[in-house]
């Protein structure tokens, strides 16, 4: 069950800080790059596709996720830092802080409390 649907009329902006263990502007060589990093997060925040659902082990009961799709995502904005802990024995462990502010695109019954 996603919270930010399209038949509510909502749409969701991101604003991501990346904390990673590497130093500053070493966005490549450990982990993967950015891009594709941010990629997967994406597609852990959306309902899995029916194939993807498929290969996957869903618990019982109903499961929330934050959206329907990722083309629900009308702004991403990407921080990235220093994980400033002591290193752990795996390199590329991040630690990402996510804020969500859920968008009202046309207003209903449905989604008045949203606003």
């Amino acid at each position: 069950m996603p919270i930010v649907r399209s038949n509510l009329h909502l749409n969701c902006e991101l604003d991501i800080l990346f904390l990673r263990q590497q130093d500053p502007g070493d966005l490549i060589s450990q982990g993967g790059d950015i891009d594709n990093r941010i990629k997967v997060l994406l597609d852990a925040l959306r309902v899995p596709s029916p194939e993807e659902a498929s290969k996957i082990e869903v618990p019982e009961g109903l499961t929330h996720c934050l959206m329907e799709s990722d083309t629900l995502v009308s702004r991403l904005n990407v921080d990235t830092d220093r994980l400033l802990c002591p290193t752990t024995a795996r390199p590329d462990e991040v630690h990402l802080i996510v804020n969500v502010t859920i968008k009202v695109l046309r207003v209903t019954n449905y989604n008045l409390c949203l606003i």
